[in-house]
């Protein structure tokens, strides 16, 4: 009788409420920096909800979800190839004006422009204009980068 009450104590002092199991919905307040310069933060908005292993977040981060409690932080350091892999110089092209129309008045570094690249939708921010050509980076704006997220959680709820 004591051993089927010590089992019952500690099952309700591990209760999987407590920590983040496998696939539960996860509510976070979330930062994302790189080399110390603010990328991406919920504060003063809306949490963030995931659930764990649907691949919301980047693997690592994803992770490091489970076994969390309620209410603890935690920071997640990422690689470039962790996050969205290295920066590749085929994705940077340059590009004659004339192909953007009546757009290419409008264009400056740093200015994003959407279209296609090999026949799927594609974003590319301006690098430079000059000789009659905009150089477009089509990579991930965050590629090549080092990340780092710290996440914590506010609400569990298991599948």
């Amino acid at each position: 009788m004591r051993r089927a009450l010590a089992a019952v104590l500690l099952l309700a002092a591990c209760s999987p409420g407590e920590r983040v199991p496998p696939g539960a919905t996860v509510e976070l307040d979330y930062e994302l920096t790189s080399a110390g310069t603010m990328i991406e933060s919920n504060a003063g908005r809306d949490l963030l909800i995931v659930v764990q292993g649907e691949g919301n977040l980047p693997g690592p981060v994803d992770e490091a979800l489970v076994g969390m409690k309620k209410g603890e932080e935690k920071v997640v350091e990422l690689t470039p190839m962790q996050g969205f892999g290295p920066s590749d110089p085929d994705k940077i092209k340059a590009i004659p004006l004339e192909k953007f129309g009546a757009m290419a008045k409008d264009l400056a570094p740093g200015a994003l422009v959407g279209g296609a690249q090999g026949g799927k939708a594609a974003q590319g921010r301006v690098l430079k204009i000059e000789d009659g050509k905009a150089t477009l980076d089509f990579n991930h704006p965050l590629a090549g980068k080092p990340l780092r997220y710290k996440i914590k959680v506010v609400a569990i709820r298991p599948r």
